[in-house]
């Protein structure tokens, strides 16, 4: 009877160590602020974003993205806006009118990333070359993004900052027909891609002091 209670009694510590283990892998970290609200800002980290299509590729030099959060998270939506593009090598412009991003951190330092539009809009790049348009692109909303984002911890005190290295697949997008020299035929896509890095800062909500933002 002892020895059976002492293998129960191992089991069990067996059990509740490995729930312990599987518990704390499947933790999250929290995008954390010094102090809340904090407003949040993404830029153009070591590497450009560039969005790879079947009509070619799309590469904002000067990105930046706007949140705030109102307390510790494992998602922050944040509203883009682009500077300085190009689009199969012509100028271009990207609408990204009522969408935003969210993005989600899972266990350890990875995660992913939903787009979603409001009202049936779709972010929208135009490349524009002699005064015409060589292609349009549309990329509507979609949570099955597949790929990962890398989050890692920068800085100290208030300067801390999140580094984001991005690398993101199965994007779906579709792309209308241009006119003149250069333009893209009409098509779609479920195999888009989506390679770059960010880093992301905090500041006082209405104040514009930096407050540091890290993983905790």
């Amino acid at each position: 009877m002892m020895r059976n209670l002492k293998i129960l009694g191992l089991a069990l510590v067996a059990v509740l160590a490995m729930s312990s283990v599987a518990a704390s892998m499947a933790t999250a970290d929290d995008f954390t602020a010094e102090t809340y609200p904090a407003t949040l800002t993404g830029f153009k980290g070591a590497t450009a974003d560039v969005f790879n299509t079947t009509a070619g590729a799309v590469k904002c030099n000067n990105p930046t993205y706007h949140g705030t959060i109102s307390g510790p998270t494992t998602s922050i939506t944040v509203t883009p806006t682009y500077h300085e593009c190009t689009a199969f090598g012509f100028p271009a412009t990207i609408d990204a009118s009522e969408c935003h991003y969210t993005f989600n951190i899972g266990a350890g330092t990875s995660g992913d990333v939903d787009l979603e539009c409001t009202n049936g809009n779709e972010l929208t790049v135009t490349a524009i070359g002699a005064g015409t348009g060589k292609c349009t692109v549309h990329v509507p909303s979609q949570t099955d993004i597949g790929g990962t984002i890398t989050y890692a911890n920068t800085g100290s005190t208030t300067t801390r900052e999140v580094k984001l290295t991005v690398s993101l697949n199965s994007i779906d997008y579709t792309h209308t027909k241009g006119t003149g020299l250069g333009a893209c035929t009409a098509g779609s896509g479920t195999t888009g891609t989506l390679e770059g890095s960010g880093i992301v800062t905090g500041e006082v909500v209405g104040g514009g002091a930096h407050i540091g933002l890290f993983l905790s």
